[in-house]
């Protein structure tokens, strides 16, 4: 999905919100801000908005000497996320179509987004979590692939909604024991995306191998990803790709069928997907 006029807004106030978020006086601030404007002037419409975002990101890292401004609230988002698991679990025992509630939890769980959200109310998600409406919904295209595959690409997004995905994952495994499922993660710190490093003592190993996918950017770009990681997606049965970095990097772009679970949240992704704001999407990309 390339850039559209109001990214450019976009990245350019998610950088004022990192200076503000950091405490940062005026001086630094300005010069973080002038330096992310010569940034985005540099590109044209022909990019995607993650490709932008991991030059930004990695400018702001490097002028203020800090490898993850976001660490701590990727920690309290996690921490955050883990005291809802035991009730949600508890809800899917009584559920009469476990795998499709388990969708709307893994949704649910992208409202965590720092990158376009500054602030969000987890506790009113997790309310309203399965009367989930949705303008696209193609589970069960997604269910039929599902019995199917005996490999599963799972592409996750940010801190906290891992455990939301660990939830998913785990059904998925209940129901199909003998699929293989792959969990692929960012490379380096990027806004509040999940990493390696944050998933240490997560019970999602259990039921996933954990690929370090060596991707920067707030989306999983093939042209930086690893081997590895371009190999399991190339190969795997089925894709399932959380979050909108995801879907903004690999809709039209990535030459093979997926499976996007999100929620929107700006106007650029709503207009991409014939949604609005808000919505809640199961989308199968073509090839």
């Amino acid at each position: 999905m390339k850039i559209k006029r109001d990214c450019y807004v976009c990245i350019y106030n998610q950088a004022l919100n990192v200076t503000k978020r950091l405490n940062l006086d005026e001086n630094k601030a300005s010069d973080i801000l002038r330096g992310v404007a010569l940034i985005l002037s540099k590109y044209d419409l022909s990019f995607t908005p993650p490709d932008i975002a991991k030059e930004v990101y990695e400018y702001i890292r490097k002028k203020l000497n800090i490898n993850d401004p976001f660490k701590k609230e990727k920690e309290i988002s996690i921490k955050e996320a883990l005291n809802f698991k035991p009730v949600l679990e508890e809800k899917l025992k009584n559920s009469k179509n476990p795998l499709f509630d388990a969708c709307k939890i893994a949704i649910a769980g992208n409202i965590i987004d720092l990158g376009v959200n500054q602030e969000y109310d987890l506790n009113r998600e997790i309310e309203n979590i399965f009367n989930m409406n949705f303008i696209h919904n193609d589970f069960n295209k997604l269910e039929n692939k599902l019995k199917k595959a005996k490999t599963l690409c799972y592409l996750a997004d940010n801190a906290g909604e891992n455990v939301f995905d660990e939830i998913l994952i785990k059904v998925i495994k209940k129901i199909y024991p003998k699929i293989k499922v792959y969990y692929l993660v960012r490379g380096k710190p990027i806004i509040n995306d999940i990493t390696v490093n944050d998933l240490k003592g997560s019970e999602i190993s259990n039921f996933a191998e954990i690929i370090d996918t060596g991707v920067g950017t707030p989306g999983f770009s093939l042209k930086y990803a690893n081997s590895k990681s371009k190999e399991i997606f190339y190969n795997a049965d089925l894709i399932i790709s959380k979050g909108m970095g995801n879907f903004e990097v690999l809709f039209g772009e990535c030459g093979r069928e997926v499976f996007y679970l999100f929620k929107v949240k700006c106007g650029v992704v709503a207009n991409a997907c014939g949604c609005i704001k808000g919505d809640n999407v199961i989308l199968k990309g073509e090839k």
